[in-house]
């Protein structure tokens, strides 16, 4: 069950990031008619915020909250780096692969690829730090006499 919950954090958190894009894109088109810049710079940095609060609770369950799993890591480690180069490939390769048509929707500057390196880091980190069994084994040490 923690493998889907944290799949589902995973997908709930990329959806966080491509609203957040598409916010800050309705931001900059109306930036043009009304020319409001601070009203785009407070709502441009909460899209910021939401981002960093749905990748820190992701992180926070992930890793420190039910136990490790592989599967879990190595899926966040793919699915992070295909989405960060995904746009890479599809210009380098561009005479091989057929168009995929995301170099519109993945802009260097984009939450959700920001969203997707991290989540590749998560997915590597996995894999590198301690293993615990589960929240519940952290535990204040108590002396007996």
């Amino acid at each position: 069950m923690s493998k889907i919950k944290s799949f589902a954090g995973l997908v709930i958190t990329f959806g966080i990031a491509f609203g957040c894009d598409l916010w800050v894109e309705s931001l900059r088109r109306n930036l043009t008619l009304n020319s409001d810049i601070s009203a785009f710079l407070w709502q441009a940095g909460i899209a910021n915020l939401l981002l960093a609060i749905a990748l820190l609770l992701l992180t926070w369950y992930v890793l420190f909250w039910v136990k490790r799993s592989k599967l879990v890591s190595a899926i966040f480690l793919l699915f992070g780096l295909v989405i960060t180069f995904v746009s890479a490939l599809e210009i380098s390769f561009a005479s091989t692969l057929p168009p995929l048509g995301v170099v519109e929707f993945l802009t260097p500057n984009s939450h959700v690829l920001y969203a997707a390196a991290f989540v590749a880091i998560l997915g590597l980190a996995g894999f590198f730090l301690p293993r615990r069994t589960s929240h519940e084994k952290i535990t204040s040490p108590t002396t007996s006499t």
